[in-house]
């Protein structure tokens, strides 16, 4: 029978992750240690972790929103992703955020959705943003 799980996120669960492949040449240097808070959860299916995420203060009513999930097409992520949500959700009522915001590569498809399905919109594209130099695209909630 399949098991459904969220947990309080720890860096060890991004990093099995991101050894799958979420990013080219991941070679441990990506600082998952730092997105561990209070407002980070990790989703479980079979006891593997399959979806992190979280919310990042970036000052006072305005934070970043982060998703890392696996790659491969995955039956129970969008199960996983919804109660990620909830936990969003939850969190931007009770810290008061008015904006928040997340940038995705541009070529991450399923980060993108994920981001229009959480009401975010596009405000454009930071070329060159990321830790490997791909494009990525600024996306926000107005609240």
């Amino acid at each position: 029978m399949a098991s459904y799980v969220i947990k309080p996120y720890q860096a060890a669960h991004a990093d099995a992750i991101l050894k799958y492949g979420e990013y080219e040449d991941y070679g441990g240097s990506y600082p998952t240690h730092a997105l561990e808070t209070e407002d980070a959860w990790t989703g479980f299916y079979n006891n593997e972790p399959i979806v992190c995420g979280g919310i990042t203060p970036i000052w006072e009513h305005v934070a970043e929103v982060w998703i890392i999930m696996k790659q491969e097409t995955n039956q129970h992520k969008f199960f996983m992703l919804k109660n990620i949500k909830d936990k969003f959700e939850t969190t931007i009522q009770k810290r008061e955020y008015h904006r928040i915001q997340a940038a995705v590569r541009t070529d991450f498809k399923n980060g993108i959705r994920f981001a229009k399905w959480f009401g975010m919109t596009s405000e454009g594209v930071m070329q060159k943003y990321g830790p490997e130099g791909k494009d990525y695209l600024m996306t926000a909630r107005i609240i």
